[in-house]
Order: C-alpha cells, then structure tokens, then sequence
C-alpha cells in the first residue's frame, strides 16, 4: 500500500473497502464528502483501495472456506456418532445433500467473484 497516502486517507481506504459508505466515512474522519470524492481520483488512493478491496474479498472467501470445512466436520462427527439412531444421520444427510445440490464448488465461486470484480474495474486479480 502506498505511503504517499497520509493517516485520514489511509483510513478511508480501509473504510470504502470494507464497504462503510462515504458519508459516515466522512463524518467518521471529519471532512466533506467532496474531499472523498477527490481523493478518489487521486491514483495512488485508487491503488491503495483496490489492494484493500483485494484483502477484504481474500478473507471472506477464507472465512466462507473456514466455515464451510468446520461444518463438514461437525456433520461428519455426527454420522460417524454411534450414539445417534440411523433416522437422525439419514435426516442430517438428506438435509446437507438438499443444501448442496447444484451449489458451485466455494473455489470456483470466490474466483468467478474476483475475476468479476476485475472486469468491472475495481481492483486487478493478482494471480
């Protein structure tokens, strides 16, 4: 990130990427919404928003993937569980397998989001 930027800007950058609207943003850091609005024009402010984009997308994504992986081993704790009556798991099973149906794999749904987001112009996919 640049360091060109100085504290308030650098703090807006971090705000517009994590999605804050520009008028709390500029409450937040005591300026006018038009002083935002210009330093949006300014490209190292660009590059720096586009890269914190980036981070901000990257750790949802591995969030979702974090979540998505410890749900799988809850379930599969459950249906390995000889405690539970057959019933309970084939019910637990028929629900994860309805939830799932004709889901995209996470991977090529978080990259069919970024490339997305880099086709519209908000940030480069850095590969």
């Amino acid at each position: 990130m640049s360091t060109k930027l100085n504290k308030n800007q650098l703090i807006a950058v971090h705000l517009l990427a994590s999605g804050v609207k520009a008028s709390v943003i500029a409450k937040h850091i005591d300026i006018r919404e038009e002083t935002l609005s210009r330093w949006r024009q300014i490209d190292e402010f660009k590059e720096a928003l586009e890269e914190a984009t980036e981070a901000v997308l990257r750790e949802i994504d591995e969030t979702h993937k974090n979540l998505l992986i410890h749900s799988q081993n809850v379930i599969n704790e459950a249906l390995n569980n000889e405690e539970l009556d057959l019933f309970k798991k084939a019910n637990l099973a028929l629900r994860y397998m309805s939830l799932i149906r004709g889901k995209d794999d996470i991977t090529q749904k978080s990259s069919h989001n970024l490339f997305k987001y880099a086709e519209l112009g908000k940030f480069r996919v850095k590969i």
